[in-house]
């Protein structure tokens, strides 16, 4: 009984040192890949999007191709999660705009392309801005946005049988992992999320036009966080010995599942494939 209750306790022990993450891939329509960025263009705008942040980052960076100036009506663009309109203006101080919005609101710096909050790849100096219903976009000038997450609250539990792969661990070649995925048409994709924006080319919004992107999720991988995101050994430092630090003296992560056209979430233990097979 005792011999049983050990193994018990040591299988604990190791299952409460391992985490897992869940990355999410997408998927576009009527949209262009450039660099892992998503690109909407016509002959008026570029739209540059990436996501890459834990629970996913409706960042976009908007570029007034003309030579004269174009305006953006907040009030009426919005963020659509699964049908349901979240709006990019209200007229209501932050915090209560952080309390209608139920966790989607996202409260930090803004980012752009290419900066996210995360050890593995640094983050924006920008200061967030009390949130004004039109913008003014001087020709031939960027405006960036990034106000919503797109899985907040939420993890999806994969099916005990999905699909996995075993490769070299990141941080250890030498062990073994598994990588479960599992595939999405935008069918049978439990997430579908839009992006859309009312455009003008005069202030009072006598003729608007608007842009309406789309995406879904098109795949999940859950893996080892061991396999997500490592160290490395700093090799110009005492031969080796020592990992990588940033300039505040913390150990950096790397991670090769970085792509703008994904995201991802740290999930609990319970959650994973392999602690309920």
């Amino acid at each position: 009984m005792k011999k049983i209750i050990g193994i018990g306790l040591i299988v604990l022990f190791i299952l409460s040192c391992k985490n897992y993450v869940q990355v999410y891939g997408t998927g576009v329509v009527n949209l262009n890949v450039e660099n892992d960025y998503y690109v909407y263009e016509n002959d008026s705008l570029k739209i540059t999007y990436t996501f890459w942040n834990e629970k996913g980052l409706m960042t976009f960076a908007i570029f007034n191709k003309l030579n004269k100036p174009l305006y953006i009506d907040w009030k009426k663009s919005s963020y659509i999660d699964n049908s349901v309109k979240l709006n990019y203006w209200v007229d209501e101080v932050s915090t209560k705009s952080t309390d209608y919005y139920q966790g989607y609101y996202y409260k930090g710096p803004l980012l752009k392309p290419g900066y996210v909050i995360s050890n593995s790849v640094g983050v924006s100096v920008s200061s967030t801005v009390k949130v004004e219903r039109i913008t003014f976009l001087p020709p031939k000038s960027n405006y960036y946005r990034s106000q919503f997450y797109i899985l907040p609250n939420n993890h999806f539990l994969l099916d005990k049988n999905t699909q996995y792969k075993e490769v070299p661990r990141s941080d250890n070649p030498n062990k073994k992992t598994k990588i479960y995925e599992i595939p999405y048409s935008k069918k049978t994709s439990p997430l579908i999320f839009r992006n859309f924006l009312s455009f003008s080319m005069s202030e009072n919004f006598e003729k608007e036009f608007y842009v309406d992107n789309e995406f879904y999720i098109s795949n999940i991988q859950e893996m080892d966080e061991r396999h997500f995101e490592y160290k490395k050994l700093d090799e110009s430092v005492n031969h080796g010995k020592f990992y990588i630090k940033d300039e505040n003296g913390e150990i950096v992560k790397f991670t090769d599942f970085k792509k703008g056209t994904s995201f991802f979430r740290f999930i609990p233990i319970k959650s994973s494939v392999e602690s309920r097979n």
